[in-house]
């Protein structure tokens, strides 16, 4: 992790957090108190931080999805069947990650709204 990028809680945070679950639920219930769900929520917490995501993350992981199909082509011709389908896994979880990265970001400007969407603040 690079140095300007801190845990967002400490190790003792953490423990005290997921020792008591309901705590946990609370607070989520208090952000929720709002018109968005929590997939909303973390996106809007996220949005423009330091620690957030960014379409540079997305287009990473793309990438590295495209270079592990390629290799996987790669290692499937060569008959190294085992290979192939590490690299297949390896791509297909880094599509979805950045599936999950993307969802959690604005639209693109090229991205045109739907026409019965209206915005929402």
């Amino acid at each position: 992790m690079p140095a300007d990028v801190m845990p967002a809680l400490s190790r003792a945070e953490w423990a005290g957090v997921l020792a008591n679950r309901a705590q946990l639920d609370a607070i989520r219930e208090q952000f929720l108190d709002t018109p968005f769900d929590g997939h909303a929520v973390a996106a809007l917490l996220l949005f423009e931080q330091s620690f957030g995501f960014s379409a540079q993350d997305v287009e990473d992981e793309v990438q590295v999805a495209a270079y592990c199909a390629a290799m996987a082509k790669e290692q499937g011709t060569m008959g190294n069947a085992p290979a192939a389908a590490i690299f297949r896994e390896l791509g297909d979880r880094h599509k979805e990650r950045a599936a999950k990265i993307a969802a959690l970001l604005p639209p693109v400007a090229t991205d045109p709204a739907p026409a019965n969407e209206a915005p929402i603040i």
